[in-house]
């Protein structure tokens, strides 16, 4: 069975993942679904559970364009990586998993847009299309184990550690292996050499056939999670999510809710500021 050795400079990009055996043949991807600087406990036990197992990568994946690309990028530098076990819960905001499968399936129009996405902007800006082709033609089979938006059940199999150790090891085998609606095995490494690609200027821009305000209207509903949410009108505002998307576009300060000085929220407000930094 061909393996290949991996090149210096991998993984090329950084990102929140591990790296575990170059030699395997999946890498495991864990959709983040909360802000970076609070991940979930049962989140960061899925992506221990992939390097346990034997995984090449285990790793995070919050967003639906840069995050994506730099998943691509540090794939297809492993050649020996075939087999992608996708798993944790969706994020309503970004449909990284969503794009993810699309992306597999359908590929990308000449807009660099992943074809089928319900993502805000699921747009591959900084690749060239033969890395994105490399990717669809190098990973066989993207293991569907995504749960639901809110998910908490780790009985749930894309929550559940041990289903996921269960998945690499099914990609581990010789043999043709059954696994949920899957057929898993170790083909060997991608008959062509290690593309060893660096994303230079990773922007997150709005795309330029996206709606205008449309990124603010995103942004305002992260920026709403953090806020208290009582709609108080203290800030001059009908309501919270109104501050919000003034927030984003600029227009307003924090400093303006006088309801994030209270004790509880102390945490918030310093979120919100390190935030729109």
């Amino acid at each position: 069975m061909l393996k290949v050795k991996t090149p210096e400079g991998y993984p090329p990009e950084e990102g929140r993942y591990a790296r575990g055996n170059d030699y395997s043949p999946v890498a495991v991807c864990v959709i983040l679904d909360d802000f970076d600087y609070r991940i979930p406990a049962d989140l960061q036990e899925l992506v221990m559970a992939g390097i346990d197992s034997g995984s090449a990568l285990s790793g995070m994946l919050q967003t639906e364009n840069v995050g994506t690309e730099k998943l691509i990028c540090n794939i297809i530098a492993n050649p020996n990586i075939r087999h992608i076990v996708l798993c944790g819960r969706e994020s309503p905001g970004h449909m990284p998993g969503q794009s993810l499968l699309c992306l597999k399936q359908n590929g990308i129009d000449e807009s660099m847009n992943i074809i089928g996405s319900t993502g805000p902007t699921p747009y591959l800006s900084n690749l060239p299309l033969d890395v994105v082709n490399r990717f669809r033609e190098q990973i066989v089979t993207v293991v569907d184990m995504l749960c639901p938006p809110g998910e908490r059940n780790t009985e749930s199999p894309g929550l559940n550690s041990k289903m996921v150790e269960k998945a690499v090891w099914s990609c581990y085998q010789e043999e043709p292996t059954e696994f949920m609606d899957y057929t898993l095995y170790d083909m060997g490494a991608y008959p062509q050499p290690p593309i060893l690609h660096r994303i230079v200027s990773k922007l997150e821009a709005v795309h330029p056939e996206a709606q205008p305000g449309k990124s603010a209207m995103g942004m305002g509903l992260k920026l709403k999670k953090l806020l208290p949410n009582t709609n108080c009108k203290e800030c001059g505002r009908r309501t919270c999510l109104a501050f919000a998307i003034d927030l984003a576009k600029g227009k307003s300060n924090v400093d303006e809710c006088p309801v994030l000085f209270q004790d509880e929220y102390v945490g918030d407000r310093q979120a919100l500021k390190k935030l729109l930094e």
